[in-house]
């Protein structure tokens, strides 16, 4: 096992510095094998490339792959496990992960124990990117704790790390990040916002090496106002559960996509766009054979770039993810809010502790509200006319004062969310 992992580690520093041209042969070739190994060992993937009259055969370059039919998160619901496990894996060998289920239908996903190691060796390298030592320790915020390294490296002294449950109360969580006092820390933005805020007013703030944050929107403001209390730099991750990770931020800012363990495509309904335009997001994991995940739309947007990074890397970059579609707010004119616009005017407001805006209609918006002690009508009326400022547009909004406000399977708050589809 420990062998295992430091090859993979090996592996995966390398491959950041290959050429441009070397990871697009590295990733045809692994797709031919991803596509043949799908096609013959899972139902699913024989099936729906026979309807739509393709086979491995088909893809000769990269290009070729927009022939192959993509997969929804609804689709690998209904087939799991029976049609999308391959049959060269049994269950009980593999680990298993679970999507956040925020939208209410969660996802399990089973990594082939070689894909994890090698998902693993890929989060480890995205921490040495930034200055991250073998013997340095991290805190992360996550529902369960993560199986990465062993104990025989941690009594050695290396990948020491500490989790912090995401159903702890935030006074608790900071008291373990205080008490751990790590060199990085690295989780969801919405939970280090409130670390933030309990730190500034306690005076008593942590000072790692630097933020990593992951799985959730990040806006301008939110960033900066926890690398001013946390006094070092933040830098942003895109992950999910089903591929763990798929691009990471560089000391030199590219956005880097991890291209020897995911293929990306940035498409305008079966067309990709061309490089500096918006696109949805298709995926498809390079490494993951026990539950093939082939051109899987994740409804994230993103822009890819032909930008080459001054840090070498030959790994292609990307615009950081803006959010999922659901996530944008739709007005009666069709335009588009970018969450990354909306959240701001509430995440940082000292008289809220905890909001939530859910679009139900092109012109209706409801904002759920916990409102702290300086809360007021006043309040309520300089945020309604800031909101509409925004909108441009006659939009209904109504704000709701309450107690509680649900949250997701994993404990996470989801800020924003448009019904409108």
């Amino acid at each position: 096992m420990v062998l295992q992992q430091l090859y993979y580690i090996v592996k995966a520093q390398r491959m950041q510095w290959k050429s441009t041209d070397d990871i697009l042969s590295f990733q045809e070739k692994n797709l031919k094998k991803i596509l043949t190994h799908a096609y013959r060992t899972t139902s699913f993937y024989h099936r729906t490339f026979r309807e739509r009259g393709v086979t491995p055969a088909d893809f000769n370059s990269i290009d070729d792959i927009v022939k192959f039919p993509f997969i929804t998160k609804q689709e690998a619901r209904e087939s799991y496990p029976r049609d999308i496990i391959s049959n060269s894996y049994s269950p009980s060998e593999c680990i298993e992960g679970t999507t956040s289920g925020s939208t209410g239908q969660n996802l399990t996903v089973l990594y082939s124990p070689e894909a994890f190691q090698y998902y693993m060796a890929v989060t480890y390298r995205n921490f040495t990117v930034l200055g991250f030592k073998p013997w340095h320790k991290f805190a992360y915020t996550r529902y369960a704790p993560i199986k990465i390294g062993t104990p025989f490296y941690e009594k050695l002294g290396f990948a020491r790390k500490k989790h912090i449950s995401v159903f702890l109360p935030p006074e608790e969580q900071v008291a373990l990040v205080r008490s751990f006092n790590p060199t990085a820390i690295t989780g969801y933005p919405s939970m280090m916002i409130e670390w933030a805020k309990i730190m500034k007013e306690t005076g008593d703030a942590v000072h790692p090496l630097f933020i990593r944050t992951e799985a959730e929107i990040l806006t301008r403001e939110a960033k900066e106002f926890m690398m001013n209390v946390f006094e070092c730099n933040l830098y942003e991750e895109y992950g999910s559960a089903e591929f763990v990770h798929m691009a990471f931020e560089c000391l030199e800012g590219g956005y880097h996509i991890s291209s020897d363990a995911v293929f990306l495509e940035f498409l305008d309904g079966n067309e990709p766009v061309a490089p500096g335009e918006e696109g949805e997001i298709y995926i498809t994991s390079l490494v993951n054979n026990a539950m093939p995940l082939i051109r899987y739309k994740i409804n994230d947007r993103g822009i890819p770039l032909d930008d080459t990074c001054s840090c070498g890397r030959g790994f292609p970059t990307m615009k950081l993810v803006v959010g999922r579609d659901d996530d944008f707010l739709t007005l009666p004119s069709g335009r588009k809010i970018n969450p990354r616009a909306a959240i701001p005017l509430f995440e940082l407001t000292s008289s809220i502790k905890e909001f939530r805006i859910i679009q139900k209609k092109r012109d209706y918006i409801k904002i759920d509200i916990i409102p702290g002690p300086a809360w007021s009508i006043h309040e309520e009326m300089r945020l309604r006319k800031t909101f509409l400022e925004l909108c441009k547009e006659p939009v209904n909004i109504v704000f709701n004062l309450c107690d509680d406000i649900p949250r997701g399977r994993h404990n996470r708050p989801r800020p924003i969310r448009s019904l409108v589809t």
